[in-house]
């Protein structure tokens, strides 16, 4: 799988863009705010039918503008597919966008778009995932899994709706407005969609597992054991089916019920999962230094990357935005090393002095000004 083209239109800071891509590794570089980012953002977008940056799909309009597109052409084994965004601000509240999907020019819902074009994705902000609260660790882990099946990503839509009308009920129940005699049926439908979800990231990370253990032996040089842990939040898994899943899941929602009514939230399921990366006997949030967790982070990615390609047979695009400058130069070569020959990679950098000289030899190299890309 590689990415053939990118197309822009009216998208952030770009007006119009056409662009052709190798299948190694494509560099952009420039100066802050010229649209390097974007350009990742866009292809992500694409892929992930949401944003990395914001949840406000408005902000990726070209300011002024009513709409924007983005298309991907995709070359694939099963040939040459066209994914296509388009974002439309709302006439009536300016803040709000629309966002719809097309696959070869065929109306498609969000997440029947995962796995058409799968990516990694590589950003400064990902350097916190470690130490970070919990929820990059399970937007990191929900990205994986989607991206392999997209019937769990569907299984992830319909779990945010399910749960966002049981809050709502929970809040109505608060304030009187609903008997706490209705709460039962969401209970139920809600604990039997998010053991669908539990299972399989348990399942996941425990084959993710020796698969970032080994990276992360490399990068220690054998010092560290590198060890995934998942924290389900309420009900304890280990090897229980999902039935058995889905009733602990109840019972622990009943057993919870006086203090969500009080919350107005949902106070177990998957939404307070958390995956604990520890090093060696310790938890590497609370006591790793900061070199550790930069290599268990790139222990992560690089496990996501292999892991991908494995279950999928196919490489995926690896975006870097900017990640080369944050990393030492150790950190930085074993990056480097899974580029060769390896994925397709889109590399954004502030100076061409921040990539070595291994890359820059054999990728095309584009300067990123203003919203234009010039060879």
């Amino acid at each position: 799988m590689f990415l053939a083209n990118v197309s822009l239109f009216d998208f952030r800071n770009y007006a119009e863009l056409e662009l052709a891509l190798e299948r190694s590794a494509t560099v952009f570089f420039g100066g802050n705010a010229q649209g390097k980012t974007n350009l990742l953002e866009a292809v992500a977008l694409s892929a992930l039918t949401h944003s990395p940056r914001t949840q406000q799909a408005a902000e990726l309009v070209r300011f002024g503008q009513p709409a924007a597109r983005v298309t991907c052409g995709v070359q694939s084994d099963a040939g040459l597919k066209e994914l296509e965004v388009r974002v439309s601000i709302s006439p009536t509240a300016p803040s709000r966008a629309s966002r719809r999907f097309t696959l070869n020019g065929i109306p498609k819902r969000s997440a029947d778009m995962m796995g058409s074009l799968r990516v990694v994705l590589f950003w400064p902000d990902d350097l916190q995932l470690v130490k970070g609260p919990g929820e990059g660790r399970r937007r990191f882990l929900n990205t994986l899994l989607s991206q392999i099946d997209p019937d769990h990503a569907r299984e992830l839509t319909r779990y945010g709706r399910l749960l966002e009308q049981r809050n709502a009920l929970l809040r109505a129940i608060r304030e009187g407005r609903q008997p706490v005699e209705g709460l039962d049926y969401w209970t139920d439908a809600l604990a039997e969609s998010g053991a669908a979800i539990m299972v399989e990231r348990q399942r996941r990370l425990l084959e993710l597992q020796p698969i970032a253990a080994a990276f992360h032996r490399e990068l220690s040089d054998d010092r560290e054991r590198l060890d995934l842990r998942y924290r389900p939040a309420g009900v304890r898994i280990g090897e229980a089916p999902q039935e058995l899943v889905s009733e602990q899941l109840k019972l622990a929602m009943r057993d919870a019920r006086d203090e969500e009514i009080g919350r107005g939230q949902t106070a177990v399921g998957p939404q307070r999962d958390d995956i604990e990366v520890w090093l060696d006997d310790h938890e590497a949030r609370l006591f790793a230094s900061q070199g550790q967790q930069r290599s268990a982070v790139l222990s992560l990615k690089l496990a996501e990357l292999h892991y991908l390609a494995e279950v999928t047979g196919e490489q995926p695009v690896l975006l870097l935005d900017d990640v080369m400058s944050e990393l030492d130069p150790a950190r930085r070569e074993r990056l480097l090393a899974a580029l060769q020959p390896g994925p397709q990679a889109l590399i954004t950098a502030a100076d061409l002095n921040d990539l070595p000289k291994s890359i820059l030899e054999r990728a095309t190299v584009f300067r990123v000004e203003q919203g234009a890309i010039h060879a």
